[in-house]
């Protein structure tokens, strides 16, 4: 996760211009705006930077500017960003002098008032002391609010009918804000019923699910819960209309108005990259895009949790990647902080952003906890490979290395070798018998190792 002060975030900016990833730092730039500025003019400039980052990407793509044209933009548009960045900071920093040159006079003021009894204590209420009071109300409320938006003990689901019975096994969970969540595991195995129950959906057969940050006064108020809730489906619904026009309807019901109605809305898409789009009908673009509406809808509103339904499934390859990653990005806001859960097939790419994993297999949970801890305490190294020798063959040349045991996976072999045995040991034994290797992915912590188990 980025760091939360805006000198680091300002750095991380400019780690990746130095690293010719303008794609991120353009994306990161965005973040950081809206983080640390409140002024509305920035949040059109930021917007209009992207867009311009965007459209000197496509003409570079599609071969229509010239090549040392490309350069010299590229260079101006550098300068623009950390131009841009520079003033936020500024900004922030200002935001924090004036602040503190108000408690200051607000100090003085007290001490004079002590000696004007006559007068009343209302006209002493400076501009200055109600400022300080609302920031140490909104800083005390910060500090007492919990940060954890679910919480579920032993909850399970059980499905009865005449040909099926299927039963989500007790299971205890805490969503907190800044984190995703990631429910993995094979179609069938109660990922869907587990998220239609956190999202309010379905009703736990037993157990005790509570949502802390969302209940007013400890009640469980299930209209003021599922106000926060964005909750996505497999199935997408169709939408009626132009998508633009959707996702203006759906924060405005959700309480923005306005100005910022307008901003909020230019900032989603934007910052998701469906400008090109804005304007279609649902029937008009792919699931691909359906999909990132979809997440530019539930986001808009800026809800507390988001529940979300094999959000890769629509997706190719290089999309999936920069969606996860988006979603991460967004997620690391301590302006408008949020949870989400998700679920997915697509393993390596939700681990690569997860702080809690869940693997389920046949409704029970394998795994249910941080992805930094899985198998942290491992005595072994398990490296998947497609190869082109025989399993007999494999085993002899690696026992010299200590390979303990080798199993099939479909046409992969998932092998077992001695936790000192590291992976580049390991591909080295192989180079030098001269095997060729298709697939290799280390998955010592990973879980999908619990799919062969």
């Amino acid at each position: 996760m980025s760091a939360q002060d805006p000198l680091s975030r300002s750095e991380e900016i400019e780690e990746l211009i130095t690293n010719n990833n303008l794609d991120a730092a353009t994306t990161q730039l965005m973040d950081f705006q809206r983080e640390f500025s409140i002024d509305r003019a920035k949040r059109r400039e930021v917007i209009v930077i992207n867009n311009q980052y965007k459209l000197l990407n496509d003409q570079n793509r599609l071969g229509v500017i010239a090549y040392d044209k490309y350069n010299l933009e590229v260079r101006r548009l550098i300068v623009q960003i950390l131009e841009f960045k520079d003033s936020i900071i500024d900004e922030y920093n200002q935001r924090n002098l004036d602040y503190n040159n108000s408690i200051s006079e607000t100090s003085v003021i007290n001490n004079t008032s002590e000696n004007q009894e006559q007068k009343s204590s209302q006209d002493f209420r400076t501009k200055y002391e109600i400022a300080k009071e609302n920031f140490l109300k909104e800083k005390r409320k910060q500090e007492e609010t919990t940060q954890t938006v679910v919480k579920g003990i032993n909850i399970s689901k059980v499905y009865k009918s005449k040909r099926v019975i299927f039963c989500l096994s007790p299971i205890s969970i805490e969503l907190n804000l800044g984190e995703i969540t990631a429910v993995v595991g094979e179609n069938g195995n109660g990922k869907t019923t587990l998220l239609r129950i956190i999202s309010g959906d379905l009703a736990i057969s037993e157990g005790e699910l509570t949502y802390p940050l969302l209940m007013k006064n400890k009640k469980k108020d299930w209209y003021l819960i599922k106000q926060k809730i964005a909750y996505i489906p497999q199935e997408l619904p169709k939408w009626y209309g132009s998508l633009m026009t959707n996702l203006h309807f759906t924060a405005t019901i959700n309480g923005i108005k306005g100005q910022d109605n307008i901003d909020d809305v230019d900032w989603i898409i934007s910052r998701l990259g469906l400008e090109e789009y804005a304007q279609a009908k649902w029937n008009e673009i792919s699931s691909g895009y359906k999909t990132r509406f979809s997440l530019a809808r539930a986001l808009v509103w800026k809800p507390k949790l988001l529940v979300f339904d094999e959000p890769l499934a629509n997706l190719d390859i290089n999309a999936q990647g920069k969606f996860l990653q988006n979603l991460r990005g967004i997620l690391n806001s301590q302006k408008d902080p949020l949870t989400a859960i998700i679920s997915s097939q697509h393993l390596y790419e939700v681990e690569s952003i997860a702080d809690k994993i869940i693997f389920l297999k046949d409704g029970e949970a394998k795994y249910n906890g941080l992805m930094s801890e899985f198998q942290k305490d491992r005595n072994c190294n398990i490296y998947e490979i497609n190869c082109d020798v025989s399993q007999e063959l494999l085993m002899n040349l690696l026992k010299p290395i200590g390979c303990s045991k080798i199993k099939e996976s479909g046409s992969n072999f998932i092998l077992y070798v001695p936790i000192s045995v590291s992976s580049a040991e390991f591909l080295e034994v192989l180079a030098n018998h001269e095997v060729s290797i298709k697939y290799f992915r280390d998955i010592s912590q990973s879980t999908r190792q619990l799919f062969e188990s």
